[in-house]
């Protein structure tokens, strides 16, 4: 079995790393259904909708206020409804995702800061996947 550690990780828009992101997810590919039960049915029934929901992407990590090309011009492009194409989530050199052709990325939520008494600002962000799903480039270790 082959495994991927995320000690390689990183999150990029463009060719600029968003400074100290520790952690990223991807809510994943949510195919919608139609109920179809009718009067008389003991069970449930379904068929797909033909509308999937590509999902959301969300990252966090040390707040970093310096970061002007990463975490800051993520917070740019929340404000002005700004969608991207070349946010990047990268597992190692060799392994990321990125939204695929025709899609785009809505940063729906930046500047998410949080201090607690005895320890490191965080910072989270969170964004809608839209018009494709995200995909998968590279395979490696």
């Amino acid at each position: 079995m082959s495994a991927i550690s995320g000690k390689g990780g990183k999150v990029m828009l463009g060719s600029v790393t968003i400074a100290d992101i520790k952690e990223w997810s991807l809510s994943g590919f949510v195919m919608g259904t139609l109920e179809t039960t009718a009067f008389g049915d003991t069970v449930k029934t379904f068929i797909p909708d033909d509308c999937g929901d590509p999902g959301t992407i969300s990252f966090s990590g040390n707040y970093d206020p310096a970061d002007a090309d990463g975490q800051a011009a993520l917070a740019v492009l929340c404000e002005a409804g700004t969608t991207s194409t070349d946010l990047y989530l990268y597992a190692n050199t060799s392994t990321f995702w990125r939204v695929g052709s025709g899609g785009n990325i809505i940063t729906t939520k930046a500047k998410a800061v949080t201090f607690s008494r005895c320890g490191l600002g965080t910072v989270d962000f969170t964004g809608q996947v839209s018009g494709a799903a995200m995909e998968q480039v590279g395979t490696g270790t």
